[in-house]
């Protein structure tokens, strides 16, 4: 607000939140280290979560002889386009170029000035990966929807954490929670085929925990929640790869996203070996170990998990049966019978308390 009030900070959110008080109810959070700042508050009944981009970056100004000085429109797009390429690997179209280079995607700003402070907002948040994805993919229903922006503040839907799983996973083992387990697992399975499928290339989620998976208004619809380490294949890979120097696999792993290293060149020269279902087997659905100790129970360890369901859990986690971190993607096979076996079962179990 101190920026907004200074006019250095423009946006939709601007006014609501530091002139009207239409945004009120601020809770702050601290449930991601990345974020500098992450709050959420309530605005005409829609909970929003406010995020804050690095500001640590070269503004897109510059000065000569004294002279505050901007890229032209057509330098702007192409230099959206560059920070796309890099960070998604994607080649935009002109007009999602020109719609990403405006905070309000269908006004173009004509007043020079207010143009140049929009550039200047405009420029931290798509350093961003978390508001670029979320910018990118309105049309797809798996990142938080983006509902506005602040100076370097964005601002999204804010998602149920998936409820009450902490105590799911202790103390009651009963068969409504069995239940309930199952159906977020069956949620996401289909989250995580929406990432595999529905994108020019599959998107790796590199940083896996329950708690980045949450709810919709309503509980209906799972999306995932920190983007900071949602990256496409191909950029995994150049990240895997610059590593330019290991002993072992582990120096080669870009956190849940895993690789080897090859010990003739002593070089990370493999692409990413496992994905996002491997992990989800091992670390959610199996539950976190540390030397074969059980630190976080999993979502599909229960007194009534079938032996057919534990046996294609340990396969899914661990194709080839590998000591220390499994390093192997499961076969689609494997996909496939997980997710009939696992919707069979929740659907019988569920079905029980409706009859």
């Amino acid at each position: 607000c101190t920026l907004y009030e200074n006019g250095l900070a423009v946006g939709s959110l601007c006014a609501p939140l530091c002139t009207t008080g239409d945004i009120h109810s601020l809770t702050c959070h601290s449930f991601q280290a990345t974020k500098e700042a992450v709050f959420s508050a309530e605005w005409h009944n829609i909970r929003l979560v406010f995020k804050s981009v690095p500001k640590d970056i070269q503004a897109i100004h510059w000065y000569d002889n004294n002279m505050i000085k901007y890229p032209t429109e057509k330098e702007f797009l192409s230099t959206i386009r560059t920070i796309v390429k890099n960070k998604l690997n994607l080649t935009l179209a002109y007009d999602t170029a020109v719609r990403l280079s405006r905070l309000k995607p269908s006004y173009e700003e004509k007043d020079k000035t207010k143009r140049h402070k929009e550039m200047d907002n405009l420029w931290f948040l798509l350093q961003d990966n978390e508001y670029l994805l979320s910018t990118l993919f309105t049309d797809k229903d798996v990142f938080p929807q983006l509902l506005g922006t602040c100076g370097p503040y964005f601002a999204v839907e804010y998602l149920e954490p998936i409820p009450d799983m902490s105590s799911l996973l202790t103390i009651s083992d009963n068969r409504e929670d069995w239940g309930k387990r199952l159906k977020v697992a069956v949620q996401i399975l289909e989250l995580l085929d929406e990432l595999e499928t529905g994108f020019r290339e599959p998107f790796h989620l590199c940083d896996i925990k329950l708690g980045h998976f949450g709810f919709v208004k309503g509980g209906t619809k799972l999306k995932f929640i920190d983007l900071d380490g949602v990256l496409p294949k191909s950029v995994v890979n150049t990240i895997i790869k610059e590593n330019d120097y290991c002993e072992k696999d582990d120096d080669c792993d870009f956190f849940d996203c895993r690789s080897k290293c090859n010990r003739n060149a002593r070089k990370c020269s493999y692409p990413v070996v496992n994905n996002n279902l491997q992990i989800v087997c091992e670390k959610i659905f199996l539950g976190w170990r540390m030397s074969n100790t059980v630190i976080v129970p999993g979502l599909l360890m229960s007194q009534h998990t079938p032996s057919e369901l534990a046996s294609i859990l340990r396969q899914c986690a661990n194709p080839e049966g590998e000591a220390g971190k499994p390093r192997v993607a499961p076969e689609t096979e494997t996909r496939k019978r997980l997710y009939n076996v696992l919707s069979e079962i929740e659907q019988s179990v569920n079905n029980d308390f409706f009859l």
